[in-house]
């Protein structure tokens, strides 16, 4: 039989070779080209590197295994990657080849930061300022051209939210990158130069359909996961240079509102609203 075998063939039928007909076809190529001196290294290093490349790539030995994890099959692929990637995957990312996402709703996370509370603190000041005993959350004693001037004021104030949205992904990505290049410092052995992190926010990338399922794991013990919980608690606010403060029963929106930060400061034409001599929690 000719050397040249059918992995390297394509059908006529016009449907696309699966991924199985793909690897089959890229794997026999890499190890013919060894075996002729044409490429070095030898057949069973590219198979192993190969394997550890794809648990790495998928987060773990075992979630190559997952499918079927009790079967001979996997047992002798888990002997294989441990003897590669360790017993424990402490080598694991050293093969990975694609770059580790991190999944972010910006959305999710500045609401649960306050900071929309924020926005509403400034509107109902501004309200309560121009319109006294008449102002409520509801409106609904305002007369028509009042209700007209609040949209007026909150117009901008939706404008600086969306602002301050595009500048907190810009933060909580640049906190991302410097917390990993940290890591790479202190363990250049477990996160190589070729090696890379993308932060992806779900609200922004409308190529992705937004789904939970895809958001990192704040739970998790990941490498993605680990970065996310740094970012989420070390990313300074929008509007401000300072860190989410994370003690217990603290409101994140009263915090900043008691520093000063409130909202619409940061707009010329309402600042001269000023704040409250007194702070309350909505």
């Amino acid at each position: 039989m000719s050397d040249s075998t059918n992995t390297e063939t394509q059908t006529d039928t016009g449907a696309e070779p699966d991924d199985f007909q793909i690897a089959a076809t890229a794997i026999t190529r890499a190890i013919r080209a060894i075996n002729n001196n044409q490429r070095g290294g030898d057949g069973a290093g590219f198979i192993t590197h190969l394997l550890a490349a794809v648990a790495a790539n998928l987060g773990s030995s075992d979630a190559v295994t997952a499918g079927r994890p009790g079967s001979w099959e996997a047992a002798g692929v888990t002997d294989l990657l441990r003897s590669t990637v360790g017993y424990d995957d402490e080598y694991l990312l050293t093969y990975r080849t694609e770059p580790v996402e991190v999944v972010v709703n910006s959305v999710y996370e500045l609401d649960d930061l306050g900071m929309f509370e924020t926005y509403e603190a400034s509107t109902n000041h501004i309200g309560q300022t121009l319109f006294g005993d008449r102002w409520t959350p509801s409106r609904d004693r305002l007369t028509l051209d009042q209700l007209e001037k609040i949209e007026d004021i909150e117009e901008p104030l939706a404008e600086l939210e969306h602002r301050d949205r595009a500048e907190y992904r810009q933060r909580f990505t640049a906190t991302v990158q410097a917390r990993f290049e940290q890591m790479r410092t202190e363990d250049p052995h477990r996160y190589p130069e070729h090696m890379t992190v993308t932060v992806r926010f779900a609200d922004e990338d409308l190529s992705y359909p937004a789904s939970n399922d895809d958001l990192t794991d704040l739970w998790g013990s990941d490498l993605a996961s680990l970065l996310y919980q740094h970012a989420r608690e070390h990313t300074p606010l929008p509007g401000s240079n300072t860190q989410p403060d994370w003690t217990a029963g603290q409101s994140h929106a009263k915090a900043l509102l008691d520093a000063g930060h409130w909202p619409h400061l940061r707009i010329p034409q309402h600042a001269h609203y000023g704040t409250p001599t007194t702070t309350k929690e909505n």
